[in-house]
């Protein structure tokens, strides 16, 4: 388990060495505003940009109102968020679904969030439960999408052309052990863990290191968790957060 100290020896390394330690934040399953998204922004503020990922068949009308005058990006996160594997892991477009039914879906919520939230919306997929058929990944440009966001290190030498992938890296809740905090020590280990193997090379240096909440799910402890990590990582020099846009190269 890793602790705070070992968080900034960390960074420090990146520091030492005349890098920084690149982040980005990704939150998931957004629907409609409400308090705990409020908390989540006035928490991020501005010193942290947000990819808010949003499921285009239950999006309320409120949620882009809301956002309209913010500075969060939207990226699609499935269409429906409905579990459609016939058995194993939960995946709304898993190996055994006809790929031709996926892709409308796809570009049917691509389309409902277009045309919701505008130039806010990002050219980026989110799969429900980070997963997504081998089949269907070459297959985003074609739906107008320019990145995909899963989670854990990227594969490497797995390229899509006009396709970037950068994934989230840090899931702080345990969905196996009922849903809550999953606690300090695992959550900086995961982190802690992924800045180092970045920095060593182990996996691919050039992904930004991915912190993925779902504020529709965070108790006490987890909020609390994330105002210190806040704390920690802006007040660091070494760390340096990237807006979506950033992270996926989608600036023109």
């Amino acid at each position: 388990m890793s602790t705070w100290h070992e968080l900034e020896h960390e960074l420090d390394a990146w520091g030492a060495a005349g890098r920084q330690a690149t982040l980005w934040w990704r939150d998931d399953d957004a629907e409609r505003p409400g308090p705990a998204l409020e908390r989540l922004l006035a928490l991020l503020g501005d010193e942290v940009p947000l990819c808010l990922a949003v499921v285009p068949a239950r999006a309320d009308e409120t949620l882009a109102a809301r956002l309209a005058t913010s500075s969060v990006g939207v990226a699609v996160h499935g269409y429906d968020h409905q579990n459609r594997a016939a058995q194993g892991k939960k995946s709304e477009f898993p190996e055994d679904r006809d790929p031709a039914a996926s892709k409308v879906e796809i570009e049917r919520g691509r389309a409902r969030l277009e045309k919701m939230f505008g130039a806010r919306l990002l050219p980026l997929f989110v799969p429900p439960w980070n997963r997504l058929a081998d089949a269907l990944v070459p297959a985003l440009p074609e739906l107008g999408f320019r990145g995909l966001s899963r989670f854990a290190p990227r594969r490497r030498g797995q390229t899509v052309a006009d396709l970037v992938e950068i994934n989230t890296h840090v899931d702080p809740i345990a969905w196996h052990q009922g849903g809550g905090f999953v606690g300090q020590g695992p959550a900086l280990q995961a982190l802690v863990g992924h800045l180092g193997a970045r920095r060593s090379g182990h996996v691919d240096p050039g992904e930004p290191t991915g912190l993925l909440s779902h504020h529709a799910r965070h108790d006490e402890e987890l909020w609390e968790f994330f105002e210190d990590l806040k704390r920690a990582l802006c007040s660091h020099p070494a760390a340096h957060w990237l807006s979506p846009a950033d992270a996926f190269s989608l600036r023109p």
